[in-house]
């Protein structure tokens, strides 16, 4: 997943749903950055901070249907940790009723309500109900959210308090939060309600994995299957021993599930092929220098022939590998989805806030 950008703002604007909102505590003074951070916690907070040091954050959330996706990152690396304490008066004062679920993609939580105490490591999928008790110790430098309203999900989620979901489906679920944060600002309207049923109804069966909801989840696996086979894939693109054998041990799939995931795309190999040149034609497009000839950004991105590569390149982009430089500074280049972002000065209005996407009255 690519790391958030430079330019966060404070929210200000209603949220089209899947669009995008950023915060940063860099657009307010020093001493009252850790305040802006924490002021939409459903927790009290403490931060230790130590001399000098400057609580430097950014986030960026959505809501989508009826959840809240979010990321938060603590720019600075030697930054002490902050504790979080939900208590019972807490509880009873702003009535919040959603659960959280939560991946740290770096560094690691402390839950200390747990018994014994339990810690949450990078990439793990967390379960937090806002009406129970919490206390914890954040170390996590990067961390991605997902609340989700009582209602929506079975009576028994909130024994899951404070613990780590493991085995298949907690995995796919936390495949699937990631990839939602990574798609979401690129889907259309259309397109986000049906993700956000989709959400629904993998959320059922990874927190109550009856036959009747891992049967009504059977497209959502089936989706989170493939976006970590894609993970897989594009983290490991140019290996020269990307096989199918490969993907399998390592993403946890069988060769015949992984033929019927990418069965519509035509393969495995297919998709790898497609993913291969798409990257060569950044690097063609790609400005600043000399660029190495054609021959070598065939070779580097595993086509053993230039003209094969050739070929391919055409048929896929309608232009050739010579012409892409041209083309990307006329305006072709291929884009990712637009993220959007808004002024700094007012209140969210939309329901949620930043941070930590906490529903909101």
């Amino acid at each position: 997943m690519p790391r958030a950008g430079n330019d966060m703002m404070l929210p200000s604007a209603q949220a089209k749903s899947g669009r995008m909102l950023r915060f940063s505590t860099l657009d307010v003074p020093e001493q009252d950055r850790f305040h802006y951070w924490t002021r939409d916690s459903l927790c009290a907070c403490d931060w230790d901070a130590q001399d000098g040091e400057s609580f430097d954050a950014d986030a960026i959330g959505s809501n989508f249907g009826p959840f809240i996706l979010s990321r938060r990152i603590l720019r600075n690396p030697g930054m002490a940790s902050y504790v979080m304490i939900r208590d019972e008066r807490r509880i009873r004062m702003d009535e919040h009723d959603f659960f959280r679920f939560t991946v740290p993609l770096e560094g690691e939580v402390l839950f200390r309500t747990a018994v014994p105490a339990s810690i949450q490591k990078a990439g793990e999928l967390n379960v937090l109900d806002a009406a129970q008790v919490n206390e914890s110790k954040v170390s996590a430098r990067d961390t991605v959210s997902l609340v989700v309203p009582r209602d929506i999900l079975p009576g028994s989620t909130a024994a899951l308090h404070g613990h780590i979901l493991a085995g298949g489906l907690g995995h796919l679920l936390r495949d699937h939060i990631l990839s939602l944060f990574q798609h979401l600002p690129r889907l259309g309207d259309g397109e986000v309600a049906s993700v956000a049923q989709a959400t629904r109804q993998l959320l059922a069966a990874a927190v109550a994995p009856t036959p009747d909801a891992i049967r009504h989840a059977r497209k959502p696996i089936r989706g989170a299957f493939t976006e970590r086979v894609r993970r897989y894939v594009d983290a490991h693109l140019l290996d020269p021993d990307l096989t199918p054998d490969r993907i399998c041990r390592d993403a946890g799939v069988s060769r015949a599930k992984l033929y019927q995931l990418f069965d519509d795309q035509g393969g495995i190999m297919a998709h790898i092929r497609r993913r291969r040149l798409r990257r060569a034609y950044h690097a063609l497009a790609a400005s600043g220098g000399p660029r190495p000839p054609i021959a070598g950004i065939a070779a580097s991105h595993g086509f053993a022939s230039e003209k094969h590569f050739y070929r391919l390149f055409k048929a896929e982009f309608g232009h050739t590998p010579g012409e892409t430089p041209e083309r990307a500074v006329a305006g072709h280049a291929l884009r990712p989805g637009v993220v959007g972002s808004a002024s700094a000065g007012s209140h969210v209005q939309s329901g949620w806030t930043l941070p930590f996407g906490s529903l909101s009255h």
